[in-house]
């Protein structure tokens, strides 16, 4: 779409008039994409700024930001977003000076104090640490001052979650572009983001670690970029003024090749670095296998301080079991390995670490195959991820038992058992990714704090042979997101018998947590699906895979739908794979006449949709009819490797995202998945 051109009655209108006749939409740009919406602004701003006087540009631009204000205020996720898009684009336009960066520094401080939506705040932060790299000289940095003081301000504050959360992206951000600013916030900094670092929450710890590498980045960049006796004079590395115990929990949150170059930053700093806790991760040391290998046998020899992760990909020939024995690794907090080969045995040795770990990640190797199982006791392991191998049933269960306090579990890529129970009284999160077709059943036994149970099979859209797991749910009552099942509801069995022969009071009582649900669905099937939202009467999110199964008629023959409970409370509805065909229509058309608190339907269609098709779609499901007078579509394509069925990809490190993130079916969530 072409920003609006003057018309020939506005060209002979008085110069002050022209804005008003030259409206350009930003919300018509929604289909676009981030570089539609940015050119077609610099589009628009530069012809704006050849016809307009400097005071009319000014107003032009004011119409500008309260479009942006107004989109921000959406609840739809992807106006918020084309916004922030919007915003980006304005930054770096040669109008507007100081009152822009103003403004536009005051939209996103309210995106941070509004917004909960890590889709939404994550990106913002983007866009703010682009307007603090391009807009501190225009205002003094008095911008940044008060943005940074506000963050502070909310991560010194009592803990609230997404406060917490949006300080540390809005503090990292600081730090990397602002930092002439930032260093004089130096001591308020350290003061508050040991509360962070030590976080129960695990995205938080994330967070709070990438500020602290940003800020000792950047505080290594200044430095390297000033003679010493200047670096001194003009206080440029306020760092290096706190204690030593500081400066050794900095260093310890590094990358292990950051860690290393502090020693060279002054004499000082040289030894620091020795006695520090640190990461060791052959990711981040430079070279082939063999330099990495004589890299890690170095530092496990010599390192004086503790190591509190070590990370090890694909070593060939590496002497794990020596290097398990190390010392060094007495007190190991995080452990991740990827074997170099399938079939090389995982040392006995890895057990000495069971006493201290708080995070264990093991994949491709075989795991306590050809020995008596051990007994195993993890007593402060929260979270166990397993990938790429075989693990017996009984050694698997056996694992899960000696983890008293384990929250997190991600099993990606696993065979070998037949049954997974669960029996947890910490379990928070589980995630069941590819499973190998080899499991016949996951009993939920007594799973009192479990809120989500995430499964994704990547390869039954090209194996129709495969045959999912019958999932029997006895008790989880705090469970809120679920899925994806199948659309047989036979696979689903609540308490000890089939759910369709079960009292529906029952089933309420059971099931009434679950707010979110994704389905996988031959057809698609309604009449399948009607079946779950019995089962999940106050269910709120609804997403659907769906595979073209010819001769599908979905035309609902049962009883009222004033009886299934949940289409008084399903808000978004979320149909993958729609192709428009008769039968995805009447699936479709059922939600958008019947469910009467729907806000957003979302179609996430194969190829290209032009807008003539998108409005041949509204014709066709006849949305003047709408339940709900507040729904509103939404049309997007996917096209590639970027596969429709949420932020469940292969390869664990992704996957383990499932378990933290605010809603693991919307991959638009996940910035992973947006940057694939």
């Amino acid at each position: 779409m072409e920003p609006s051109r003057l018309s020939p009655e506005a060209a002979g209108k008085p110069q002050g008039l022209i804005a008003k006749d030259r409206w350009f939409s930003i919300a018509a740009y929604i289909s676009s994409g981030e570089g539609g919406i940015a050119a077609a602004l610099r589009k628009h701003v530069e012809e704006e700024a050849r016809h307009l006087s400097s005071e009319d540009l000014l107003s032009v631009m004011d119409q500008l930001y309260e479009q942006i204000s107004s989109l921000l205020q959406s609840n739809d996720a992807t106006e918020s977003l084309l916004a922030l898009h919007a915003i980006d684009a304005l930054i770096d336009l040669p109008v507007g000076g100081a009152s822009k960066v103003s403004k536009l520094a005051n939209v996103l401080k309210n995106v941070f104090e509004v917004k909960r939506d890590p889709e939404i705040l994550v990106p913002a932060s983007t866009v703010l640490g682009h307007l603090a790299n391009a807009g501190g000289a225009l205002t003094g940095h008095e911008v940044e001052r008060q943005i940074i003081t506000t963050a502070l301000g909310w991560l010194g504050a009592d803990r609230v979650e997404y406060r917490r959360f949006a300080a540390l992206l809005i503090l990292k951000e600081m730090a990397e572009n602002a930092f002439t600013v930032f260093k004089n916030y130096i001591p308020e900094f350290v003061d508050v983001i040991l509360k962070a670092l030590n976080d129960p929450k695990l995205v938080i710890r994330e967070r709070a670690a990438e500020a602290v590498r940003a800020l000792a980045h950047s505080n290594m960049q200044a430095a390297a970029d000033c003679g010493v006796k200047k670096v001194k004079r003009e206080g440029i590395d306020l760092i290096s003024d706190l204690p030593d115990e500081t400066l050794c929990t900095i260093i310890s949150f590094l990358r292990t090749d950051d860690a290393v170059r502090t020693s060279a930053l002054s004499r000082r700093w040289r030894h620091l670095w020795r006695s520090a806790s640190i990461n060791l991760d052959t990711a981040h040391i430079p070279g082939f296998c063999p330099e990495q290998i004589e890299v890690v046998t170095e530092i496990l020899s010599e390192h004086q301080g503790p190591i509190r992760r070590l990370h090890l990909n694909s070593l060939y020939f590496a002497d794990l079991d020596g290097w398990f024995r190390s010392p060094a690794l007495a007190n190991l907090q995080e452990f991740d390995i990827y074997v170099a080969k399938f079939d090389d045995v995982l040392p006995l040795s890895v057990l000495r670490f069971a006493p201290t770990l708080r995070v264990a990640r093991i994949a491709h190797c075989s795991f306590f195959e050809d020995e008596e199982v051990p007994v195993f006791n993890f007593p402060y392991l929260k979270t166990l991820v397993l990938g790429f191998l075989s693990v017996y049933e009984g050694t698997l269960h056996s694992i899960l038992s000696g983890c008293p306090v384990l929250e997190d579990l991600l099993l990606d890529s696993c065979d070998g058992f037949r049954r997974l129970v669960i029996n947890s009284q910490t379990l928070r999160s589980i995630g069941v990714c590819n499973d190998m077709g080899s499991m016949s059943e996951i009993v939920i036994e007594n799973a009192p704090c479990l809120e989500r149970f995430v499964r994704s099979d990547l390869f039954r859209r090209t194996s129709p042979l495969r045959r999912a797991p019958v999932f029997r749910v006895i008790s989880a009552p705090k469970l809120a997101i679920l899925g994806s099942l199948t659309d047989n509801v036979d696979k689903l069995k609540l308490g000890t018998r089939v759910s369709q022969e079960m009292v529906a009071g029952n089933l309420e009582m059971l099931m009434r947590g679950v707010k979110v649900l994704n389905i996988t669905s031959s057809g698609p099937n309604l009449d399948a699906v009607l079946g779950f939202l019995r089962v999940f009467p106050f269910l709120e999110k609804l997403y659907i895979m769906s595979s073209l199964q010819k001769d599908m008629q979905n035309v609902h023959h049962h009883e009222p739908t004033a009886l299934i409970e949940s289409l008084h409370h399903i808000r978004y509805v979320e149909l993958k794979c729609y192709t428009g065909t008769d039968s995805d229509v009447d699936f479709a058309k059922f939600f958008v006449h019947n469910a009467k608190a729907l806000e957003l339907m979302k179609f996430v269609v194969e190829g290209r949709c032009t807008q003539k098709w998108r409005t041949d779609q509204y014709k066709c499901l006849q949305f003047d009819s709408r339940a709900s007078p507040n729904a509103l579509l939404d049309f997007r394509s996917y096209s590639g490797h970027a596969y429709p069925a949420g932020c469940i990809r292969r390869g664990n490190h992704h996957n383990e995202h499932v378990l933290s993130m605010a809603n693991p079916f919307d991959s638009s969530s996940c910035s992973h998945c947006r940057d694939a």
